[in-house]
């Protein structure tokens, strides 16, 4: 079965404060993939370390902890399919649309959500998990939080645009290790903690972020204490001595090269089969070397 539903390209800003609004027109979707399984594990990947609430087991939503100060406090949004506290009421085109893009049904942009070089297959799997009967997905009324930016977070939110809505096909580099490795990169939103400014990012090239995936971005520990992300680039203050098994295990198990444990904000990803974390690591190994400054 095919779904048909219709969502609004070219939006318009139309910003009051910080509340960052864009009209919206319909486009026609059909979600062609009906893949539930390699769904609910994409969206483990792509959408789980904001979203996924280890506590009530659902993607109800949390706080970001991680969030600078200056931002303000961050809680993401519940995803399930509750139609009033969550995304029940959203149809899999306006799902699409939100995940292209960044804009909501309603209009809001959410720049950190947008995926706009994600793979139409891809696409559509994550969006047939949120519509089955998968009980993470499943109605819950809760609700993390109300997000509250701070001034200095709203105006760099302001100069934030959303994706671009691409109508072409994307299609995921599979037989190509490299360009595999860049494509999860983009998509698991590394590039987003690992560059230098959550405001500098660039959604439609990530790889013309300022500092891309040289680390420095400003985050906070568990505890609330400032620390700047690791250096992912092949540069002696980054990743250029580790092996792809060192790599494979920090990502998937938490564990440092050094043996010590990696903690919040880095989620782990062990829903990476070994072929897609040995792509991230070959594809790590050909982006620009950075010297992170200690």
């Amino acid at each position: 079965m095919n779904w048909k539903s219709w969502m609004l390209p070219g939006a318009i800003f139309i910003a009051s404060g910080c509340k960052i609004q864009y009209q919206t027109e319909k486009i026609e979707y059909k979600v062609e993939s009906q893949d539930v399984a390699e769904g609910k594990r994409l969206t483990m990947l792509v959408c789980g370390s904001c979203h996924y609430n280890f506590e009530t087991k659902d993607f109800s939503g949390k706080r970001l902890e991680d969030s600078p100060k200056f931002i303000g406090k961050i809680y993401s949004a519940n995803i399930t399919q509750d139609p009033e506290r969550g995304a029940g009421k959203y149809t899999p085109g306006e799902l699409a649309y939100l995940i292209r893009t960044g804009v909501s049904r309603t209009g809001r942009l959410m720049p950190y959500m947008h995926r706009p070089n994600m793979a139409d297959q891809d696409l559509d799997d994550i969006i047939a998990y949120l519509k089955s009967d998968d009980a993470a997905v499943k109605p819950s009324v809760r609700s993390a939080g109300k997000t509250k930016y701070m001034p200095a977070g709203g105006l760099g939110l302001s100069m934030m645009k959303p994706g671009e809505y691409r109508n072409h096909s994307i299609q995921k580099p599979k037989e190509d290790q490299v360009m595999l490795g860049k494509y999860l990169v983009d998509n698991l939103a590394c590039y987003h903690c690992h560059s230098k400014s959550f405001v500098s990012l660039d959604p439609l090239d990530p790889a013309r972020s300022k500092g891309y995936l040289g680390g420095g971005n400003k985050l906070r520990d568990a505890s609330g204490k400032k620390i700047k992300s690791p250096n992912l680039t092949p540069h002696i203050t980054g990743i250029l001595n580790w092996t792809d098994a060192e790599f494979r295990r920090a990502i998937t198990e938490g564990i440092s090269k050094d043996n010590s444990v990696i903690s919040y904000p880095m989620p782990l990803f062990p829903e990476l089969t070994e072929d897609e974390s040995s792509a991230i690591f070959a594809y790590l190994q050909t982006v620009p070397p950075i010297k992170r400054k200690r």
